[in-house]
């Protein structure tokens, strides 16, 4: 390991002491940590991208389409499947290991001396609105992490912002209804953005006011209303998004990780013999499990996370709702045990990130 890397990965070490698996929403660490920096999220003009599902493809190929288009962009999502590193992108590069690591070690710096107390994804939002005031980007892309009202990223104004879907997810922080879901994520919607939702008219009542709506049904409409409002003559090209619906030979890959995606998975196709599935523990995981068709082989596995329900529970849970399920240490074997058979691979982003590496994927080994 040479010194650049050793420092990378000090870098990262301390990011994952900050209570990674633990949310703790709230405004207040981020608005003093930026305040250091001089408010560099002041300085951007903003396309927020908040909702239940589809946030991370939006902002993926929105990002592909301005940048076509000759718009500098930096684009944060969340979360990464491999590497740090691709949440934050410069147009359709990630953050050097040299820049991820210098910032990194600033934002240390200032978390320490000031006694901020900041969470691992505030660091990060903090490092993403920093980093692009930086390369002066025209356009900041901005995927909401959790809700909206108390989400760090929320910490800017959104100049556009796009509320993709609405369904349940994480009642523990949003609330048990669409209704209290709603109003927490519309809160990244300001008297000056312009929005662009993919919500049924009836929540559009839980908006706040605002210069614009408009709706659209799914991300293909989404970016062009975009483009109209930067007003950007570009035709719109949907690219391939790593781990969204990806396939390769007998095995598709899909993050979807509640309810309403897995939902959207199986209308795409539910033609399997096997699917491996690995889900977290705050999930409302027998609403995602009777989403699945009945005369399927369910392989349920342990997942690298404190966070996961274990493949035992989960299997308990499957089989007490007529499910066949067997249980796996992890998810590789369940795929060697696969075979050749038509598999789908979902549940979580870990999930599918461990499926990644068993075969090798592009981007599997970046550090």
């Amino acid at each position: 390991m040479n010194r650049r890397e050793k420092k990378y990965y000090e870098a990262i070490e301390w990011l994952d002491s900050l209570n990674l698996n633990k949310i703790i929403p709230g405004l207040d660490r981020i608005t003093k940590l930026m305040n250091i920096l001089d408010d560099p999220q002041d300085k951007l003009k903003i396309i927020m991208v908040g909702g239940t599902n589809a946030k991370g493809s939006t902002c993926h190929n929105l990002n592909y389409n301005l940048n076509k288009t000759g718009v500098k962009t930096g684009c944060f999502t969340s979360p990464h499947l491999h590497t740090i590193r691709e949440r934050v992108k410069l147009g359709n590069e990630m953050i050097s290991m040299e820049e991820f690591t210098e910032i990194i070690f600033k934002l240390k710096h200032i978390n320490q001396k000031h006694d901020i107390g900041a969470t691992y994804f505030e660091i990060l939002t903090a490092l993403a609105y920093y980093y692009f005031n930086d390369k002066k980007v025209d356009y900041a892309i901005m995927e909401i992490g959790l809700g909206g009202e108390w989400d760090a990223v929320n910490i800017g104004n959104a100049k556009i912002a796009i509320l993709t879907t609405l369904g349940i997810d994480h009642v523990d922080y949003l609330g048990n209804t669409l209704e209290e879901i709603a109003t927490t994520k519309s809160k990244i919607v300001k008297e000056e953005s312009v929005l662009i939702t993919g919500w049924e008219k009836e929540y559009h009542k839980y908006i706040p006011e605002c210069e614009s709506i408009d709706y659209g049904k799914n991300s293909d409409i989404w970016i062009e209303l975009t483009l109209q409002k930067l007003k950007i003559k570009s035709s719109i090209e949907i690219i391939p998004v790593s781990g969204r619906f990806e396939k390769y030979e007998n095995f598709t890959l899909d993050v979807a990780h509640n309810e309403q995606a897995i939902q959207y998975s199986m209308k795409k196709d539910r033609e399997y013999e096997n699917i491996i599935i690995g889900i977290l523990e705050d999930k409302n995981i027998k609403d995602m499990v009777k989403m699945l068709p009945k005369k399927i082989n369910l392989m349920a596995c342990d997942l690298p996370t404190e966070r996961a329900i274990s493949a035992k529970k989960l299997s308990e849970i499957a089989r007490s709702m007529q499910y066949c399920c067997s249980e796996y240490d992890n998810v590789k074997e369940a795929m060697k045990d696969a075979k050749k058979m038509k598999t789908l691979v979902t549940g979580s982003f870990y999930t599918v990130s461990e499926a990644r590496k068993y075969l090798s994927l592009k981007g599997h080994s970046e550090l």
